[in-house]
């Protein structure tokens, strides 16, 4: 519940920011109401400085490399594990799987949010993992570090530890 809070209190922001720049653009600095006016223009200010810093941004991809020790031409397999089940966005992550001598050797692994992720971003920081023969279980030790976003800028830190089988 308190992610669909976090979520809806970031787009309330989002939309005060589209209404004070339209009214700005519309009636000029009679659009700052005194009683909010500061408020008002640090909303304005701090959304410009999101947008701008936006287009220059950077993604990096939450995939880590577990092994490298592998033949490309043998056939994979690829699991998904959901981390978290919240009420608005589920944490997932994929590890593939190379077949090599009855057994599959992970290669690599992906974790990302899925759901109204609104005020979230996820770093996939570390995976550790063993073999598994067909038919048969992995256990897995996943970690990475949920950040809660206000406009943006990251208020919390969030460190996350994942254990289970993979299956």
């Amino acid at each position: 519940m308190i992610h669909l809070l976090w979520s809806i209190i970031n787009l309330i922001i989002v939309f005060y920011f589209l209404y004070l720049i339209v009214g700005f653009i519309r009636k000029g600095k009679r659009i700052f109401n005194p009683k909010f006016k500061v408020v008002s223009i640090f909303v304005m200010v701090i959304g410009i400085v999101q947008v701008i810093s936006a287009a220059n941004s950077y993604k990096k991809t939450n995939r880590i490399t577990i092994t490298n020790n592998n033949n490309k031409k043998n056939n994979s397999k690829v699991e998904k594990v959901t981390l978290e089940d919240n009420l608005t966005f589920d944490i997932n992550m994929l590890v593939k799987y190379s077949f090599e001598q009855n057994e599959l050797i992970p290669i690599e692994s992906n974790s990302f949010l899925t759901g109204f992720v609104s005020g979230y971003d996820w770093k996939f920081t570390s995976i550790k993992t063993n073999n598994y023969k067909p038919n048969g279980k992995a256990e897995f030790t996943a970690n990475g570090i949920l950040k809660w976003n206000l406009f943006g800028i990251t208020v919390y830190n969030e460190s996350k530890t994942f254990n289970g089988t993979i299956e």
